[in-house]
């Protein structure tokens, strides 16, 4: 392993730690996407998009169990792709896996559509609602008729009680696993920077995007799942 791969390795190591303590459920919802993706594609040899597809969990959690799956993933990050890519090697994915540095808009046009895609705590790093909704309706474009995807993001009304609750729930968390406690109200503060919407809002973006039956199948502390398909 080169030095700029060990200190990225050190940095994706510390940053999916830090994600199994904000979200407890971290692991078993790789596993839960991935019963849902099975009941979906059944025997079919399909194609994944994966968007945000940096650090490779979903590669390592899919790729090794779900030998005729194929997987197209992007991330704007090249130290994060680098990990992934480590990560398909070291389990022999390689051959199965496409790593593409950008956006969804770096897709080429002549690619052949997907047979499921997901997005897994992506959608809360964008802050304006019209670029969401841009977002997801990319993915659907990107989608055959009827093809499963998955949303996974941080939800909820910033000026709701309710999800104040929950934030004070989230640092317990931290404190519960060592994390002083001089610096939860800091945290507190510091999850805000990231774009929470209400439940409603995003099925709503689910359906203007075009993706029919959306249901919400996941909830850990801040963040939810839903399931869907494009029309």
């Amino acid at each position: 392993m080169t030095e700029e791969l060990a200190f990225n390795s050190k940095h994706t190591i510390a940053y999916e730690a830090n994600a199994r303590v904000s979200i407890p459920t971290y692991d078993m919802l790789f596993t839960m996407v991935q019963s849902y993706f099975r009941a979906q594609l059944g025997e079919k040899e399909p194609s994944l998009l994966v968007v945000g597809a940096g650090g490779g969990n979903e590669l390592a959690a899919w790729g090794p169990s779900n030998p005729k799956w194929t997987f197209t993933g992007i991330d704007p990050s090249k130290e994060m792709l680098q990990m992934a890519m480590h990560k398909s090697i070291q389990l022999g994915l390689e051959s199965r896996v496409k790593l593409i540095e950008g956006t969804i808009a770096d897709l080429s046009p002549a690619d052949s559509k997907f047979d499921a895609a997901s997005c897994i705590l992506v959608l809360h790093f964008i802050k304006d609602v019209q670029q969401k909704l841009e977002l997801l309706r990319t993915i659907k474009d990107k989608l055959k008729p009827g093809a499963p995807f998955v949303l996974v993001t941080a939800y909820g009304d910033p000026d709701d009680a309710e999800l104040q609750d929950r934030i004070n729930v989230w640092k317990s968390f931290f404190f519960d696993v060592g994390y002083d406690s001089s610096k939860l109200d800091e945290m507190g503060k510091g999850i805000m920077n990231i774009s929470f919407i209400p439940e409603q809002k995003i099925e709503n973006l689910l359906a203007e995007s075009g993706f029919t039956n959306s249901t919400r199948f996941y909830s850990t502390g801040l963040f939810a799942g839903w399931i869907c398909h494009a029309e």
